[in-house]
């Protein structure tokens, strides 16, 4: 009740509207839309379908009918009387019921078309009101009728064609919930089920056109092209699919697109003509067929026949504007599937104005056809079969209710709808599970969106013969077993203007490999620049990026590899110098070593402390060898080696010397007050004072080692070709940490050394002693700023720590050790017990303690050595 008196009030205005409109309508215009085919005049069931049997021209801002269209609306209407009659030729499909059609013309205009669907929603009321609440009543108790009562019949509604009227039929069907199919509107806003709910289409949506004609650009290498769209829904939603995906598929449109108007002037579109960007050879027009048609007669008498090439969308497709063929030449369309319905070609062209009297448009279009269509030869719409597919998705939605609710009983039962009177909700619900097969043998079923499978023909407007033009299949877009649409072109029947091939479209150069796009005032042109050294081309971007330092270009300089790695080896120039120094020292120390040995048991050999000796030639030797672990190839053993033996080697040498000018200083440096005998004195004393002074910097060097444990790392530059592997913690001085306990040492030797400078020669070491203190110092001021200016990628900085080594280990030897082996080797005179008192008389030889010396005189260091 409530809902009929809502449709009443509604149709009420809108019939408002109709009436003041229509008093504004041509006569022949006014005949037209009274005109109404229904066919079989016996049908169980009728579908509604309008479609463009006219044009339309504009009068005084208001839509009137005018001539007729020369096969777009005639040959699907037909298409669909075909596909019916086949229907009901077949006893099993649809039994007892005969399908029928009520088909209006739409005179392709969006307002006609919306006055033309108010006769649904009249039948549909009527149809309430006669099957189910009777809320009207004639003067003599019969209920009324709509138009003889054929439009409460209708079910369903096929049409429109173009996606503009497809909207303004939807927004008016949605109100009575009665299902509708387009055959050819394409429009992506149509898939919006919140404000189409009963709409469905047999072809795909325009999302899938836009990506159809994006990768034929991308496939020719049009990276740059101009845009025209219509400004109707077609136009605006196509517009938006192909800016929103451009650029995924590497293509640029010029800015700003142009948009026509279906009311624009002349002017407008010699306007529209003249902007066409100079760089864009390629120009995609997204448009219906009356404002493409418009175009090309602009581009026509601007005399601009062969500077465009087109490319476009099923508005227009195979469609040929008189007299333009040379400036479409060589023009790629995108339309829906193209297949032809068979035995459609025989049916047609049999049809004459005595043996097809049920369309009452026939006999006009026979006219203008003989008429006007002279030296054309007959041609079948390519997409005729989307016709066939709609009637027989109602079809099929139809008999599946019959299955579902007849029980094998022939006819409509009670139970098909109410009473006999089907609801457009049960009939959506079923036409959402159809499945059949079409024309071309594959399964026909609807997305979930509400739009039919992706597939389409990319044709070619072809110069055939001389004066012939014929569009001409040369690929399809379709969607394959991997669930993806996929381009095919077959380039080698593809054909351009003269058969030149066709033309580039970019307004940039294509940049060569390594080169980035570095985009100019138009987004969409760019000038070419070569990366540097260290950077690559990013694909995804076409800029150039920098690599990470330790990587570097690669050959096709379109991503990093590795660089090179480099480390001291043993190969090395200051690797070599290093190793042939400390060799050297290697033997020198040996070499003392054996010297030693033999001249073990004579003064000087004994005076020197045999065993404090002997620990310092194994600290020498140790600071030797270290330089061939320094100079290794870096792996975390020889780093942990490095680590703990470069400190370790330093302490034994201080270790033995601190205890040597501490002995010295402790027996001849007493208090003259309190004359004792010095203690700890004897070898086994000095042993273990060396081995806890050693002991300390072993526990310092395995707790760093445990808590930085040690590894490898590389220390890349970018100006660098190479990445230099190093041990970890060469770059960031914590290798001084190893040296700085017997940096202790040697500050205690250097003190030591001063307390001991006057004693004289003969057997006395302190003056050697301290000479050897001053001298590494001296090393140590040289060494630390050295070590710490020079970079943790240069060789420099580890020859530095190996000669620092070496260097300490030749001062010890020069200054403790040679001036022994002179007297050994080369003064054997001195040799002797007594030889270190001939020059000093005023020196006592103090023996088992006891100290004699001048009164009064200062304290004086005097030889000593263990008899």
């Amino acid at each position: 009740m409530m809902l009929t008196t809502v449709l009443l009030c509604l149709l009420f205005i809108i019939g408002q509207a109709q009436h003041v409109s229509s008093q504004r309508v041509r006569t022949n215009s006014r005949a037209t839309l009274n005109v109404t085919l229904v066919y079989p005049e016996d049908a169980t069931v009728l579908i509604g379908a309008l479609f463009p049997i006219h044009n339309s021209n504009s009068v005084n801002g208001e839509d009137v009918c005018s001539e007729l269209q020369a096969e777009d609306g005639i040959q699907p209407l037909e298409a669909m009387l075909y596909t019916l009659d086949e229907i009901n030729s077949n006893a099993d499909f649809l039994p007892g019921i005969k399908l029928g059609a009520l088909i209006m013309d739409s005179c392709n205009s969006p307002s006609i078309a919306l006055d033309q669907s108010l006769g649904f929603i009249k039948g549909f009321l009527a149809g309430q009101n006669q099957y189910h609440t009777s809320e009207f009543m004639c003067g003599d108790g019969s209920i009324p009728l709509f138009r003889g009562g054929k439009f409460d019949k209708v079910v369903g509604v096929i049409g429109a064609q173009q996606s503009s009227i497809s909207v303004q039929m939807a927004s008016v069907l949605r109100v009575i919930e009665m299902p509708q199919i387009s055959y050819l509107s394409t429009s992506a806003s149509l898939s919006n089920k919140e404000r189409y709910p009963y709409f469905l289409r047999t072809v795909p949506s325009d999302s899938n056109q836009a990506e159809a004609i994006l990768k034929i650009l991308r496939n020719f290498g049009w990276s740059y092209a101009s845009l025209v769209y219509s400004g109707d829904d077609y136009g605006e939603d196509g517009h938006r699919q192909l800016m929103a995906k451009a650029a995924d598929f590497d293509v640029c449109f010029a800015s700003p697109p142009h948009k026509i108007s279906r009311d624009d002037t002349d002017s407008h579109y010699r306007r529209v003509v003249e902007d066409l960007t100079s760089e864009a050879t390629v120009v995609v027009v997204f448009a219906n067929r009356q404002i493409f048609s418009n175009l090309m007669r602009t581009v026509e008498l601007a005399g601009l026949h062969s500077r465009f090439m087109w490319v476009g969308s099923d508005g227009w497709s195979s469609s040929t504007p008189e007299q333009m063929e040379s400036v479409l030449e060589g023009a790629i369309t995108v339309e829906p599937l193209a297949r032809p319905l068979p035995g459609f070609d025989e049916y047609f062209q049999s049809l004459r104005p005595d043996n097809n009297t049920r369309n009452p448009w026939f006999a006009e279009y026979w006219r203008n056809n003989r008429n006007q269509q002279k030296g054309k030869p007959y041609r079948q719409m390519q997409w005729l079969h989307f016709v066939r597919d709609a009637v027989y998705a109602f079809a099929h939605a139809l008999h599946n209710l019959w299955l579902m609710n007849c029980n094998g009983q022939e006819g409509l039962c009670n139970k098909m709808g109410h009473d006999g009177h089907i609801h457009g909700d049960d009939l959506f619900e079923q036409l959402l599970k159809v499945n059949f097969t079409d024309v071309t043998g594959k399964a026909f079923r609807f997305l979930e969106n509400g739009a039919g499978l992706p597939r389409y023909t990319v044709q070619n407007y072809q110069r055939v013969k001389s004066f012939n033009y014929s569009w001409v299949p040369v690929g399809n877009y379709s969607r394959t077993s991997a669930d993806q649409p996929e381009l095919f072109l077959s380039e080698s029947v593809m054909k351009y203007r003269h058969d030149l091939p066709f033309p580039e479209s970019s307004c940039g150069v294509p940049c060569q490999p390594g080169q980035a796009k570095i985009p100019l005032q138009d987004t969409c042109c760019w000038r070419c620049e070569n990366c540097h050294q260290h950077q690559y081309l990013n694909s995804s971007t076409q800029q150039c990026n920098d690599c990470d330092k330790c990587k570097t270009p690669n050959a096709n300089r379109n991503g990093c590899i590795e660089k090179e790695e480099k480390f001291i080896d043993y190969k090395n120039r200051w690797a070599i110098t290093s190793m042939a120094f400390a060799s050297t020292g290697i033997f020198s120390t040996v070499l003392v070593a054996v010297i030693f040995w033999v001249h073990l048991d004579t003064p000087v050999i004994k005076a020197a402390s045999r065993e404090l000796s002997y620990i310092l030639l194994a600290g020498i030797m140790l600071s030797f060898v270290m330089t061939f672990v320094i100079v290794s190839p870096p792996s975390q053993f020889t780093c942990g080696l490095t680590r703990f033996f470069l400190g370790f080697s330093y302490t034994v040498c201080y270790a033995a010397i601190l205890t040597k000018t501490n002995r010295i200083s402790r027996i001849f440096n007493k208090n003259p007050t309190k004359p004792t005998k010095a203690r700890y004195t004897s070898p086994l004393s000095q042993l273990v004072i060396v081995t806890l002074l050693v002991s300390v910097e072993v526990v310092i060097n395995i707790s760093w080692l445990v808590y930085y444990t040690p590894t490898t790392k590389h220390l890349c530059d970018q100006a660098s070709d190479y990445r230099i592997r190093i041990c970890n913690g060469l770059d960031d001085y914590s290798y001084i940490v190893g040296l700085i306990y017997p940096l202790v040492l040697v500050c205690f030797c250097t003190v030591y050394a001063i307390k001991t400078r006057k004693c004289p020669g003969g057997f006395n070491e302190a003056r050697y002693i301290a000479f050897t203190n001053y001298t590494t110092c001296l090393i140590w001021l040289v060494f630390v700023p050295l070590y710490i200016s020079t970079g943790a990628t240069d060789d420099v900085r580890i020859v530095t720590l190996a000669m620092s080594l070496s260097l300490g280990g030749f001062v010890q030897l020069g200054c403790l050790f040679f001036p022994k082996i002179h007297i050994v080797l080369f003064k054997p005179e001195k040799n002797t017990r007594d030889a270190g008192h001939e020059h000093h008389p005023h020196l006592v030889v103090q023996r088992f303690g006891k100290e004699t010396r001048p009164r009064g005189s200062e304290p004086v260091c005097t030889s000593y050595y263990f008899p």
